[in-house]
């Protein structure tokens, strides 16, 4: 029998190939939009990405290595009720604010830690969740995010 090297190494590579085409086909794409959260009378902008669907909501800020200042995601749901996170495959500590239908925010679970596979639960029902970096944002109850997106 003889070896032919150029064959295993063509199927090495297309084995290769394909596990990198088949992980980046499950990575969700998410819409981009800009908004502002009012904190103390003033507004701070934020960039952020919008999960609502279940995929997104349920991939989420996994397999990120790192987001940008001011930047980070808002989960979306058409209901109120009660949301359960945790940090699994997330790279960094994230602070979560929940918020109300009309985007006041009800709840805060600060400094999620990177990895953690505990439940994070809110006690309030919320319709939003929004998650930013880890001690950034000087957020507190009763501030409200300004967004159009909430609108539709």
């Amino acid at each position: 029998m003889k070896f032919n090297f150029k064959k295993v190494l063509l199927g090495f590579f297309l084995i290769y190939t394909c596990s990198i085409i088949s992980a980046n086909a499950s990575i969700p794409v998410f819409q981009k939009v800009y908004c502002a959260i009012k904190i103390n009378k003033k507004y701070s902008k934020l960039f952020l990405e919008v999960a609502d669907t279940f995929e997104k909501r349920k991939y989420g800020l996994m397999n990120r290595e790192y987001i940008k200042p001011n930047s980070g995601m808002l989960f979306i749901w058409k209901d109120l009720e009660k949301r359960t996170f945790w940090m699994k495959n997330t790279y960094f500590d994230l602070d979560l604010f929940f918020l109300g239908k009309e985007g006041q925010v009800l709840e805060i679970y600060r400094n999620a830690k990177a990895y953690n596979e505990d439940q994070i639960s809110s006690k309030e029902k919320a319709m939003f969740v929004l998650e930013l970096n880890a001690g950034k944002h000087q957020i507190k109850i009763g501030d409200q995010l300004d967004c159009a997106y909430l609108k539709l």
